[in-house]
């Protein structure tokens, strides 16, 4: 199976203000794919690999000559819930603003572009991966341990009353 990919040159992309929309497949994603469907997985409930994700990212340029990414990107996947171990469905609407910069690593350090909350910094790059883009965004945004957002219908492991370890003491306190 070969990777797909969807390259875009970031700052060209900016400056024509383009706009592309489209729609990946679980399949394209093997990270996330390995992330939803866990091979070591000992319930016996199987979580089918399907998914729809869809994202659209617009470039456009502000009124001081910034280059912009918008990456808006939209999900429903099914997980694994991890309080009883049945199928779950994670439904994600996410929104990401990037600024276009042409700065390497160490000037970062100087400058305070890095300072702001509205911007996610891009580094600037003819041959950008979008698709890689959306995989890191998406696990990145995931839940550390999704959980059903009510009580869970059937819990995976049911405690029942344990023996108190001091019992056989009991018998030896001589009244």
């Amino acid at each position: 199976m070969s990777k797909k990919t969807l390259v875009v040159d970031n700052i060209a992309f900016s400056k024509k203000n383009e706009r592309i929309e489209g729609e990946l497949s679980l399949q394209d994603l093997p990270r996330l794919e390995g992330l939803i469907q866990p091979s070591n997985l000992t319930s016996p409930v199987k979580v089918s690999c399907t998914g729809s994700i869809t994202y659209v990212l617009q470039g456009k340029t502000d009124a001081s000559g910034q280059y912009i990414l918008e990456l808006t990107v939209a999900c429903s996947l099914t997980t694994v819930c991890q309080r009883c171990l049945a199928a779950m469905p994670l439904d994600m609407h996410l929104n990401f603003n990037y600024l276009i910069c042409d700065v390497n690593d160490t000037d970062l350090e100087v400058t305070d572009l890095d300072n702001s909350d509205d911007y996610d910094l891009q580094q600037a790059n003819k041959a950008m991966d979008l698709i890689e883009l959306i995989e890191d965004e998406i696990i990145m945004a995931m839940p550390i341990a999704p959980m059903h957002e009510e009580g869970c219908t059937n819990v995976a492991m049911q405690s029942g009353e344990k023996p108190n370890p001091f019992a056989v003491l009991r018998g030896l306190i001589k009244s």
